[in-house]
């Protein structure tokens, strides 16, 4: 089982079967951030490319939602299979082909008051998704018999 959390790096692609289901695959970067060691070696950011590959309504989701820039959740098993290339040459990929997905991203459509609060408020923001932070939690419900237990 392999979970990876990252960014579309493409618009996916999108093939129809004959049976008429549908299959999405896209790549996916996951970001390893970069740090200081304690002699003082600098260890740069690393970047990995995944494959993942979405069958059926999953796949329609995609097709309608995902686009390049994306932040996608991505659950699956990892498959290794091998084709020939154009070439003639044997080929293998290592997918991740997904059971379970969750977009991160902010709806952004108009009936969302907040995002256009934010946008307005840091116009950064709308033309960089990257630089968004996330929501903050919200505050807790004050208890009314004034007590501190918590309610269960």
């Amino acid at each position: 089982m392999a979970i990876v959390v990252g960014f579309v790096g493409n618009d996916p692609r999108i093939n129809t079967l004959q049976s008429g289901r549908k299959v999405a695959s896209f790549a996916l970067a996951t970001t390893e951030a970069g740090y200081t060691t304690q002699s003082g070696q600098q260890i740069p950011e690393r970047t990995e490319w995944h494959n993942i590959v979405v069958w059926g309504k999953t796949a329609e989701v995609v097709e309608k939602y995902v686009h390049k820039g994306s932040s996608l959740y991505i659950q699956g098993k990892i498959r290794n299979r091998s084709f020939d290339g154009q070439d003639g040459q044997k080929r293998y990929i290592t997918e991740i082909e997904c059971e379970v997905m969750q977009m991160l991203d902010r709806r952004q459509d108009g009936n969302n008051p907040s995002q256009a609060q934010n946008t307005a408020q840091n116009p950064q923001t709308a033309s960089n998704p990257y630089n968004s932070s996330p929501a903050p939690f919200p505050p807790p419900q004050a208890q009314e018999n004034g007590s501190d237990d918590p309610p269960f």
